[in-house]
């Protein structure tokens, strides 16, 4: 079994590897740069989402024109994306939250998604991305750690390690995988 991430970014290789750990130990897990087709910084729960369809459609076109999937090969693509959305119960207009959106396409081309971590960011922060910036190298470069998108990320950060960018993705993943792998072995028991 192959699990080919649409990106090179440690965290989100690591991310996956946990996610799938316990079921697909011997499996391969292959971070390949996807580009995801929407901001850099998705200002929107659906943005954020379309980023993540985008990165394992590319993937998997990727990985295809690259050889690194051969025919009838159970290869699935993941595409995680994050980004901010302003929640419709907020009487701040300047308020921001967190989201997380994962992708899963299986190798007959169903999608399996899964979103989560969706908490308030400080307004200082939200007012950084108001401002045009994006979070990671905002945040790295006002905690003076330009690698932190590729380490503990923001919610390590505001949560001072108590969790981290590796284990938040690491969940939303691990449902994402889990609804594909409910719903092939449903097919194989009915």
């Amino acid at each position: 079994m192959k699990f080919i991430v649409a990106s090179a970014n440690p965290v989100k290789i690591k991310a996956v590897s946990l996610a799938i750990a316990d079921h697909f130990p011997k499996a391969r897990v292959i971070g390949l740069e996807a580009p995801s087709g929407v901001s850099a910084q998705p200002m929107s729960d659906e943005e954020t989402r379309q980023g993540a369809f985008n990165r394992a459609k590319t993937v998997r076109a990727l990985a295809l024109e690259r050889k690194l999937i051969v025919s009838d090969e159970e290869v699935l693509c993941i595409g995680l994306e994050g980004g901010v959305f302003h929640p419709a119960f907020s009487e701040d207009a300047r308020a921001l939250w967190s989201t997380v959106w994962v992708v899963v396409l299986d190798y007959k081309g169903r999608f399996y998604e899964s979103n989560g971590a969706r908490f308030p960011l400080p307004a200082f922060l939200a007012e950084m991305l108001h401002d045009g910036q994006e979070m990671g190298p905002s945040l790295g470069h006002y905690v003076k750690d330009p690698d932190l998108r590729q380490k503990e990320g923001m919610i390590g950060y505001l949560t001072k390690n108590f969790t981290n960018r590796t284990h938040e993705y690491s969940s939303i993943a691990k449902v994402a995988l889990g609804l594909w792998y409910g719903a092939i072995n449903h097919q194989d028991n009915t």
